[in-house]
């Protein structure tokens, strides 16, 4: 079984003492090849990319640069850069002034979540929960969406400085291999974002911290009609305390991605692939290849890749432009 685990899921700063090479050694990418993308990201008019990290360049002077690192970005951050984001949080500090004139550098966004594998989340329960209003938050505004992704519940606003959210990660990612993968994700922006990357204490510690302060799922009282003086839920609490007890901070790295699978069809299998066709003729080779592969089910981290690809997506387009089948 997975271990519950809490990660960094997301990650974009701004400097204005960096280009763009500043950047990629300040994330210790030098060894990597970054493509440039023939559009620009975040009102920026020139990017690069790397495995879910962009470098945005090229705006007006006061702009700066911009880093955006995705979920996939952090997993690459952690597998092929330095992963230090203690170092990166100190240097971003360093040159952050509550002055904007005097604002060198700022954190603009950052998502830490926790992913429960073993049982502590229940969504069904959190999306029944939250429907009738059984918690005490600093938002009022609350979503619950089914989809053929899962379920997903959203405290807040997407657009606000603190937004909370608790989806099914396994329908999500179609990972029948799993048993249970419950996220709960904390998305901040501007001046909280700054303020998560001062906390003392280790990010376990300061996740459940914000996560308490900002929401609550709590039992009715037939005697009490203010909300915030009912008993927290026994459920919610145990996952509170899960801190102590299951959740660590965790750099899991690149997930298996489609570079792992060209390497292993274009490297290992190549000689055998060509071989049998140049015997059997292509339309024998994928008919025989179709055949072998109908109805058996596939290995999951294949499904997985297939999920977040999808087969005529943007990600498609970046592997092959990294391979150079593209012009970049």
């Amino acid at each position: 079984m997975e271990q519950n685990k809490i990660i960094y899921d997301w990650l974009t700063f701004t400097s204005k003492i960096h280009n763009v090479d500043g950047i990629i050694e300040l994330l210790g990418l030098e060894n990597v090849s970054f493509i440039r993308l023939d559009r620009g990201m975040n009102g920026y008019p020139e990017c690069l990319h790397f495995g879910g990290i962009s470098i945005c360049y090229g705006g007006r002077f006061d702009m700066g640069v911009c880093c955006c690192m995705s979920g996939q970005g952090c997993r690459s951050f952690e597998t092929y850069g330095s992963g230090d984001y203690g170092y990166l949080f100190a240097i971003i500090l360093e040159n952050y002034s509550d002055d904007g004139d005097k604002r060198q550098m700022n954190l603009t966004r950052l998502d830490v979540a926790y992913d429960d594998f073993m049982g502590l989340l229940d969504i069904d329960v959190i999306a029944g929960e939250t429907m009738r209003q059984n918690y005490v938050a600093r938002a009022e505004k609350w979503t619950v969406t089914n989809s053929s992704d899962g379920c997903s519940v959203g405290i807040g606003s997407m657009r606000s400085d603190t937004y909370i959210r608790l989806y099914d990660k396994k329908a999500e990612r179609n990972r029948d291999d799993l048993d249970h993968w419950v996220r709960c994700e904390i998305q901040l922006r501007g001046s909280n974002a700054i303020g998560f990357a001062k906390l003392d204490g280790d990010i376990c510690e300061n996740y459940f911290g914000v996560l308490n302060n900002y929401l609550r799922f709590v039992e009715p009282s037939d005697t009490d009609t203010n909300k915030r003086r009912w008993k927290s839920a026994e459920w919610w609490d145990n996952f509170i305390e899960s801190y102590d007890s299951v959740s660590i901070f965790a750099r899991p790295g690149v997930e298996y991605n489609i570079m792992n699978l060209d390497h292993y069809v274009f490297g290992q299998c190549a000689g055998a692939v060509k071989t049998m066709i140049d015997i059997v003729g292509v339309d024998r080779f994928f008919r025989e290849l179709h055949t072998s592969v109908n109805g058996r089910a596939l290995n999951p981290k294949y499904k997985d890749l297939k999920n977040q690809l999808g087969t005529s997506s943007d990600g498609i387009l970046e592997y092959l432009r990294e391979r150079g089948a593209l012009d970049a």
